[in-house]
């Protein structure tokens, strides 16, 4: 199955329920350091996509 294959609600679901485990695995230095790495990773992925 392909991300393309679920529908805009299903993203953001999906999406919610990792940011929810994470949270529970990482203290919060850890996860702010993720929530970095992430941001720079969509905005990479946006602009090699246009």
């Amino acid at each position: 199955m392909c991300l393309s294959d679920f529908s805009n609600c299903e993203l953001v679901a999906l999406a919610s329920t990792i940011a929810i485990a994470l949270s529970k695995e990482f203290n919060r230095e850890e996860l702010a350091i993720l929530s970095g790495f992430f941001s720079a990773l969509g905005d990479n992925l946006a602009i090699l996509s246009s």
